[in-house]
Parts: C-alpha cells; sequence; structure tokens
C-alpha cells in the first residue's frame, strides 16, 4: 500500500516557518493553542469574534461560506516585514495604504485571510508580536 503526504509542500512550509518563529520569539505552540478564548489579553487586540470561524477558517451560514480577511499595520522596516512572511508568507504588505484600521507614515498595511488550516495558530501568532496594536476584520473596497 503506498502512503500519500498529508502536506502539500506549501503547507509543509508555512508549518516550519511558524515553528523557527516561534522558536525565535520563545512561544511555545502549546501555549497558543491553549490560550484561553475569553480572557488572554492578547486576544484584545483582535476585534471580531473567532469562535464565529471554523476549523476549516470559513464564516457565515451553510449557504454562504466564506474565509474571513484581516488588516492590521506593522512597522515599516523590514525585520517586521520578515517577521510577518515568516508567520503566514500569503499574507499581502501595501507599503502605500493605510486600509480601513488607518495604518500610519511609519507602518505598513498587512492584509490576511482564514484560507488556510492554521489560521488560527498565524492569527494568534500575529496577535503576540508587541507592535501589532489590533487587528480588524477586513472588508474589502
Amino acid at each position: 500500500m503506498k502512503l500519500g503526504f498529508l502536506l502539500n509542500s506549501r503547507q509543509v512550509y508555512q508549518f516550519l516557518g511558524l515553528l523557527i518563529f516561534m522558536l525565535l520569539i520563545q512561544v511555545s505552540p502549546l501555549k497558543i493553542l491553549s490560550q484561553n478564548l475569553t480572557t488572554d489579553p492578547i486576544l484584545n487586540k483582535i476585534t471580531f469574534d473567532i469562535s464565529q470561524i471554523s476549523t476549516d477558517g470559513l464564516i457565515g451560514s451553510s449557504g454562504a461560506k466564506r474565509y474571513l480577511s484581516y488588516e492590521f499595520c506593522i512597522p515599516a522596516n523590514k525585520q517586521a516585514v520578515e517577521a510577518i512572511q515568516t508567520i503566514d508568507p500569503t499574507i499581502n504588505i501595501y507599503r502605500q495604504s493605510s486600509g480601513r484600521i488607518g495604518c500610519q507614515d511609519s507602518q505598513y498595511l498587512c492584509i490576511g485571510e482564514t484560507d488556510n488550516k492554521q489560521w488560527k495558530q498565524i492569527l494568534l501568532s500575529i496577535a503576540q508580536l508587541d507592535y501589532v496594536e489590533r487587528i480588524d476584520q477586513f472588508w474589502g473596497e
């Protein structure tokens, strides 16, 4: 019997990047996953209800499921960009837009979405960063 891979190469790279990032900031993956979703101050940065998001990253009623997009600001420097790309290389970084969240001239706008099996770990890792003040739902234009 031939066994197939459980993860595709993109998922492996995302997982390894997240693991390396967690080692760099000395955050245990188990600590992130076991956080109390109602009382942890890190979760106060997330301004939308993540309990409404399925394990597959989808929100909405059964006939209208969709992924949730979110936005946040990071300092306009190489280290912050590299940290975000390590957490999730699919996050879009906009150097010339403030977004609805209102990034300052010294910040970059970042937009991600829950289109990832590890969406919760990614979102919590972003919220763990000291320089991320809040994470809002992105509504698009």
